[in-house]
């Protein structure tokens, strides 16, 4: 049984919740083809593939995408949405990936490592799934919420790992860091900027879509919430006007050592 943060739980919700802006999920898609030189030729694995927010806007720069996730009912979701027939869908754990060394030209993660707590086992695995040359592509946001309602949140509510179990949000981009892999090429970053209240985030938070809220009791949850919600009125005044926000995606390539 794998100790990682399962989604079964979030099929539901997740697009509602973690999709990019309408028409912006293209240029994401596009700033991972830059960082991992995809011309639209390789076969490409995403581990933690979920509902396909990342997979589906990157087929046209792939030649065929496999998918692994824990959580089944993710993964039907993707499934209902595809209607290219080019996406292969696998359920494993991806610090046990059920695939042959050399099966891929890349391999790609994006908003999964933080749910690992055994992240260094997932990345030893793509560079064993990996072809001689292929890169190891790892993508993440900064906060798709304002920062200093998530510090209000972390310090008023305690949690088992405010961050996640895997990799912190403040490692992402220097994490392997001393495990022998090394960048090919820089960042490539998009950068966007949308509207929504404050309100939609306190519902969020209420409705517990975010896994750090999973383990939480409902005291501890209802006192996070009050102390956002103070923090919202404090800043803003009400919590249903919205509010700008601007959220930069950054991807990056590596090689095995």
């Amino acid at each position: 049984m794998s100790d990682s943060i399962a989604f079964d739980r979030a099929a539901d919700f997740y697009d509602e919740t973690r999709a990019f802006p309408p028409g912006e999920e293209g240029f994401a898609a596009a700033a991972l083809a830059r960082a991992g030189g995809l011309t639209g030729q390789q076969r490409v694995l995403e581990f933690g593939i979920g509902t396909g927010r990342v997979a589906l806007p990157l087929l046209p720069h792939v030649r065929q995408l496999v998918g692994l996730d824990l959580a089944r009912p993710m993964m039907e979701r993707l499934r209902a949405k595809d209607t290219s027939g080019r996406i292969a869908l696998a359920e494993g754990d991806a610090t046990r990936m059920p695939f042959a060394p050399a099966s891929f030209d890349a391999v790609l993660s994006v908003h999964v490592l933080h749910l690992i707590p055994n992240w260094q086992a997932a990345v030893n695995e793509a560079a064993r799934v990996l072809n001689p040359g292929g890169p190891y592509i790892h993508a993440w946001t900064d906060s798709i919420h304002r920062q200093s309602w998530w510090d209000t949140w972390n310090e008023a509510a305690p949690q088992r790992n405010a961050q996640g179990v895997g990799v912190r949000f403040y490692e992402h981009h220097n994490f392997l860091d001393g495990l022998g892999w090394q960048p090919a090429g820089d960042e490539a970053v998009y950068t966007y900027t949308y509207r929504r209240s404050p309100r939609v985030f306190l519902d969020q938070l209420s409705r517990r879509v975010w896994s750090s809220t999973w383990a939480m009791g409902d005291e501890d949850l209802a006192t996070g919430v009050a102390a956002v919600r103070a923090a919202m009125l404090r800043e803003h005044g009400d919590l249903d006007t919205p509010v700008e926000y601007t959220t930069s995606f950054f991807a990056r390539a590596y090689l095995p050592g």
